[in-house]
């Protein structure tokens, strides 16, 4: 009853049929849940519950939540515009007591769910304990997400499967931190090696720049220096271990070399045949190390690779431009001077195998592939086998990595561990390092025909490493019975005049 003695809109109309079976106190205690929740809520889901109960329009609704609002500190005012709302109730609702109770049913919905919807400050009273809660405005982590019950419209899990999704997710958990752990124990194992390595490679380079290089005739060919050079060069001092291995014989100074510079400049105007061998060169240069991008036109080092050949096919027109000469000049270059790499190049053209084969001397070139033919046999029988079977020759990739010295066959940081020490054994190593590459690549090539095979050797893969290499070229056997690898050589030198 309001102070004025009139009729409450709880005690006459739709609202009776819900309350007539409450009792007073009861009737008080949720006539002020309502009104509190009315007066503390104006959100978009609580007007839409509302409006399902009194049947008016949007304007109606927010007009009627607004009194309630101005009307939150007052009793008698709230039970005015109670009187007001009922008013405007839609006349057919009021004889239909199970839709009202459907009504209400649906306020209460949607009070739970702005509840569940985290609107913080929204205060529920439980009539069954009488306890507040306060809702807050938090983020769910993901073992609340997983651990949490179901939500009440799903049905809830039974007391094996919550158990095992925890199981489960436990699971996940120590998972997930065994990986972390593998994952940080293995880099702090590569950073050790990557710091044991680095400190191996200063004192290897000490030894090369304070002991070996100063006294290179003395140490050259003794068991320690031959040791380190097996494992490859430290990059500081390759450049003039390669010079002082590749030496100087044919006496090839500066002069001669700005001579042969000038020279080539002249005697490619004027002659067809060499433009076609200056077109040659520019195709050639622009192949070479395609992703170091330095040699291709219009990089630091195009200009010079370029002068470089050319002054060499002007020394040497006997010779000329063969395509896989740059890649030699190139890989040269990467490590020393202009002149230095011009004088190596012309001293290193004249080593019994590539001269044979950039002179395309073919009873030499049939000596060193029967040779390497007779050591594949005898130490890759299987493999030996399988290439007569699907008629792969030596030729068909053993050409393409002489002519390169293997630098175009594989990644630049593997083809300098072969230069290093096919400088460091000569002619001979070019052919236990193609064995190598045989040994240890066997098991794939077993599985190839002779054209995939072929392809594969041409470029082998990134992954393959350097210790990869080393490991299976020191494994091979570089002579049969008391044959040592020259005696072989000469055997079939002999045989092919």
């Amino acid at each position: 009853m309001n102070e004025s003695g009139s009729l409450s809109p709880f005690e006459n109309g739709c609202l009776s049929y819900y309350f007539d079976k409450l009792s007073t106190s009861d009737q008080e205690t949720v006539t002020e849940e309502i009104i509190y929740v009315i007066d503390s809520d104006d959100s978009s889901d609580s007007r839409t519950a509302c409006s399902s109960i009194v049947g008016s329009s949007l304007d109606e609704l927010e007009y009627d939540t607004a009194l309630f609002s101005s009307c939150s500190g007052s009793t008698t005012k709230s039970n005015e515009c109670l009187i007001d709302i009922e008013e405007s109730i839609n006349p057919t609702c009021i004889d239909l007591g199970k839709k009202t109770e459907s009504s209400l049913v649906s306020i209460g919905n949607a009070l739970k769910l702005h509840q569940k919807n985290s609107y913080t400050g929204i205060k529920l009273f439980d009539r069954m304990n009488n306890k507040t809660t306060v809702n807050e405005d938090k983020v769910a982590g993901s073992t609340a997400l997983i651990l949490n019950c179901r939500p009440a419209q799903i049905p809830a899990k039974s007391p094996s499967e919550q158990l095992e999704h925890q199981r489960l997710y436990e699971q996940i958990l120590q998972n997930a931190k065994k990986k972390e752990s593998e994952e940080a124990k293995k880099h702090k194992e590569q950073l050790k090696k990557k710091i044991k390595n680095e400190e191996r490679l200063a004192n290897f380079t000490q030894i090369w720049t304070q002991e070996i290089i100063p006294n290179w005739n003395q140490m050259s060919q003794t068991k320690r220096c031959r040791d380190l050079w097996w494992n490859g060069l430290p990059s500081s001092v390759r450049g003039r271990v390669w010079c002082l291995a590749i030496g100087n014989d044919l006496l090839i100074n500066e002069e001669l070399y700005k001579s042969c510079v000038s020279n080539s400049l002249n005697k490619f105007k004027n002659s067809d045949a060499s433009m076609h061998c200056l077109e040659y060169i520019h195709l050639d240069i622009s192949r070479t190390f395609p992703h170091l991008g330095i040699f291709q036109q219009g990089g630091p080092y195009f200009d010079v690779l370029k002068r470089i050949l050319s002054a060499y096919v002007c020394l040497r027109p006997d010779i000329g431009y063969i395509q896989g000469m740059c890649f030699i000049a190139a890989i040269l270059l990467l490590n020393m001077e202009e002149i230095e790499t011009f004088i190596c190049l012309v001293n290193l053209m004249e080593s019994p195998c590539l001269n044979a084969f950039y002179t395309v001397n073919q009873r030499m070139m049939n000596s060193y592939f029967s040779t390497y033919n007779n050591l594949l046999k005898h130490n890759l029988n299987r493999l030996h086998a399988h290439f007569n079977h699907i008629g792969l020759t030596p030729e068909m990739y053993l050409v393409d990595w002489i002519y390169s010295v293997f630098a175009k066959s594989m990644n630049l940081e593997l083809a300098s561990i072969i230069w290093d020490n096919f400088l460091r054994d000569k002619d001979q190593f070019l052919f236990r390092a193609a064995l190598g590459i045989l040994r240890s690549n066997e098991s794939q090539l077993m599985q190839m025909d002779s054209i995939t095979c072929a392809q594969y050797l041409t470029k082998l893969p990134e992954s393959f490493t350097s210790n990869t290499l080393l490991k299976s070229a020191a494994a091979i056997r570089m002579s049969i019975g008391k044959q040592s690898f020259n005696n072989l050589l000469v055997y079939y030198q002999k045989h092919y005049t």
